[in-house]
C-alpha cells in the first residue's frame, strides 16, 4: 500500500523560489539579447501632405556577434503603404557595426499617422534561435490637400517609374531568343538545300547539243505556229535553235551574231559544208521574214523545218568505235 504524503510549506517555498529563478533568467536572457541589437526610426519631418513620398529611414547598431539582421515588413505599415525598400551595406561602428535601410512610404489617410515598430529578426554567432528586435513607432502629422473648387484638377503625384527589373525584360529575351533561333534554323535549311541543288546540278547529266536541238524541233513542230498565222514567231524560234546548236556544238557566239557573221565563222568548219547551201537558204528566208515582211509559201515554212533537221544532223558528233568492238562485233 503506497502512501502519498502532502507537499509541505517548505517544499512549496522551493518551487516558488525555482520558478522565480527561471523567470528570472529568461528575462535576463531577452533583455541581454534585446540590448544587443539597437533599432531607430526617423523621418525627415513630422508633417506632411497626403500623398506625399515619406523617406523612412530606419538604423540598427549591433556587436559583432550578430551574423545576420533582416527586416520583417511587407507591402505596408500600418496605414502607410511601402513603396520602395533599400538596404546599404554593413559598416563598422564604435561599438560593433551599423546598418541602414531606407523606405518609402505613402499614405492617403489624413490625421494622425501611425508609423508601427518595425520587427528585425537575426541570428546570434553558434545560436541556431532567431531573435526579434524592434524599432521605435513614430506619429506623423498627415494634412489634407487644399483643393481649389475654381481650379484645375491635378493628380495629387505624378505617377512614379518604377525601376525595369529582369521579370520585365524576360518576356522580351524569350521572344529575341525564339527569333534567333527560328533565323538561325531557316538558315541552316536555306544552306542544306542549296547544298542539295548544287548535289543536283552537279550530278545532272548534261545534253549533247545535237539531241537539244532535236528536241526543241520536234516541239516547235508540235506547236503548229505557222498553221496558226504566227509565221514570224516560227521563224524567229527556229533560228533561235540552230544558233544555240551553233554555240554549244562549236563555241560560235551565234545568238549575238548577224547570220551574214554566222556563216563566216561556219566556214572554218568541215561539217558545215556539207549543208552549206542549206544554211545559206535557210537563214536568208529567216531574215527576209522577220526584217522585210516576207510572205512565204506553205513549201517554204516545210522547207525552213527540214532544212533545220539536216544541218543538226549533219554536225552530229561521230562515235569513235574502237578496234576491239569492231573484232567482237565481227
Amino acid at each position: 500500500m503506497w502512501i502519498v504524503k502532502a507537499p509541505t510549506r517548505r517544499t512549496e517555498c522551493g518551487i516558488r523560489s525555482m520558478r522565480t529563478f527561471v523567470l528570472f533568467l529568461f528575462g535576463f536572457l531577452s533583455s541581454a539579447f534585446s540590448q544587443e541589437v539597437r533599432i531607430t526610426a526617423r523621418t525627415d519631418s513630422l508633417h506632411y501632405r497626403i500623398g506625399d513620398w515619406i523617406a523612412l529611414k530606419v538604423e540598427a547598431k549591433f556587436p559583432s556577434t550578430v551574423e545576420t539582421i533582416t527586416p520583417a515588413v511587407t507591402d505596408s505599415l500600418g496605414s502607410f503603404e511601402v513603396l520602395k525598400a533599400e538596404a546599404q551595406e554593413i559598416e563598422p561602428a564604435e561599438t560593433g557595426f551599423r546598418r541602414q535601410w531606407s523606405f518609402r512610404l505613402t499614405t492617403f489617410d489624413s490625421g494622425k499617422g501611425y508609423i508601427p515598430p518595425i520587427d528585425f529578426l537575426y541570428r546570434v554567432k553558434r545560436d541556431t534561435t532567431q531573435h526579434l528586435a524592434r524599432s521605435n513607432s513614430l506619429i506623423l502629422d498627415i494634412s489634407s490637400v487644399a483643393v481649389d473648387p475654381q481650379g484645375d484638377i491635378r493628380d495629387i503625384k505624378l505617377p512614379l517609374d518604377a525601376p525595369w527589373m529582369f521579370e520585365d525584360y524576360l518576356p522580351y529575351l524569350i521572344a529575341l531568343a525564339f527569333l534567333m533561333l527560328a533565323g538561325f534554323g531557316y538558315y541552316y535549311w536555306r544552306k542544306k538545300q542549296k547544298l542539295k541543288e548544287n548535289e543536283f546540278a552537279r550530278i545532272k547529266p548534261r545534253i549533247p547539243p545535237h539531241q537539244q536541238a532535236l528536241y526543241e524541233l520536234r516541239e516547235l513542230e508540235d506547236k503548229k505556229l505557222w498553221q496558226q498565222g504566227k509565221v514570224k514567231d516560227y521563224y524567229s524560234e527556229v533560228t533561235e535553235i540552230i544558233r544555240r546548236f551553233f554555240e554549244g556544238r562549236w563555241e560560235v557566239i551565234a545568238l549575238e551574231l548577224t547570220s551574214d557573221e554566222i556563216l563566216e565563222q561556219m566556214k572554218k568548219i568541215s561539217d558545215a559544208q556539207k549543208v552549206w547551201r542549206e544554211m545559206q537558204s535557210f537563214f536568208t528566208t529567216a531574215d527576209l521574214v522577220k526584217f522585210a515582211k516576207y510572205d512565204p509559201t506553205l513549201e517554204e515554212h516545210e522547207k525552213e523545218l527540214r532544212w533545220a533537221y539536216e544541218i543538226v544532223r549533219a554536225m552530229e558528233p561521230r562515235v569513235q568505235v574502237t578496234k576491239e568492238e569492231v573484232v567482237y562485233a565481227g
